[in-house]
């Protein structure tokens, strides 16, 4: 895979650094414009470069005119472009309407920042997904971005500050969900759930999941089965039939069947709300949603 650096920094370059953490599983060729002659015509040698890239990764840390130009070109040769930044605090707004993903400069962020690129450049789908010329679903309207920046602000923190931020944002939508009435203990223990919501709610789905509903809520990057089992044999042990799962992990096909699984075992439903419904979720309203779909996926089939 043909990779352009679109980037200011030329000696300690952050983007290369964590491309030499994942060049050990993806291979990976970097191409990038600073590496040219200066008296020979760069304009040409760019655009030239960049046609032969697969992929563009840009820095857009610090606004610079030639990264800009040259998230132009590659835009116009319906190149996937993977954005990153130091900030999210830009000058021009325009740069806004673009997801990002943000990154430290410390030997963390480095290793973070090789995460991310890795599950991009591995993923076929969410490469496609960024060539602009899917622009309705690569150009986010303010609502839009309003999620996925709630998302990545939060999975950008670090240690406790990131999961006390998951669940305060969880618990912002669940309050404006009508008829849905939340309790949250931060000074719970290992036995009880993040939250228990008495629920009036007249949605069908809804009144299905019994009262009060449990949710658990986990910000990480995978979901161990240990971790459903531990919590079906939570749910078994408070006598409820059923409980919500939110998390950033995505879930796997092994998750998907061993809960499924369990529920015929034991009569426990677990709904999911991972990753990938978390991206389609900036209100009270599509949080809804996202509950109806789950409650389709798991407890009917």
């Amino acid at each position: 895979m043909k990779i352009y650096i679109s980037s200011n920094y030329r000696h300690i370059d952050p983007i290369s650094r964590a491309l030499e953490v994942v060049q050990s599983r993806i291979s990976i060729q970097i191409l990038r414009t600073d590496y040219f002659n200066i008296e020979e015509q760069v304009v040409p040698q760019i655009i030239e470069t960049i046609q032969r890239a697969d992929v563009v990764i840009a820095d857009i840390s610090n606004e610079n005119p030639n990264t800009y130009y040259e998230v132009g070109v590659s835009h116009a040769l319906g190149k996937p472009v993977i954005f990153v930044s130091q900030t999210d605090n830009f000058n021009r707004f325009s740069l806004l309407s673009y997801r990002f993903y943000k990154y430290d400069i410390d030997d963390s962020g480095i290793e973070n920042l090789a995460f991310r690129l890795e599950k991009i450049l591995d993923d076929s789908r969410e490469l496609e997904y960024l060539k602009p010329k899917r622009k309705s679903r690569h150009v986010l309207d303010y609502q839009e971005f309003t999620r996925d920046n709630n998302l990545n602000r939060i999975l950008n923190l670090k240690g406790a500050s990131k999961y006390y931020e998951f669940e305060k944002w969880i618990y912002e939508l669940l309050v404006e969900i009508p008829d849905f009435e939340p309790q949250y203990n931060e000074q719970r223990s290992g036995k009880e759930y993040d939250f228990i919501v008495w629920n009036s709610n007249e949605l069908q789905e809804l009144k299905g999941l019994g009262n009060p509903i449990p949710i658990e809520v986990k910000a990480t990057k995978r979901i161990e089965n240990n971790f459903i089992h531990s919590l079906i044999s939570k749910a078994i042990s408070q006598g409820f039939r059923s409980f919500i799962l939110i998390t950033t992990a995505t879930l796997s096909e092994g998750n998907f069947n061993l809960i499924k699984n369990l529920k015929e075992q034991s009569g426990i439903t677990i709904l999911v709300i991972d990753f990938e419904k978390l991206r389609s979720i900036s209100t009270s309203k599509d949080l809804v949603k996202a509950l109806i779909q789950s409650y389709r996926e798991f407890f009917i089939y």
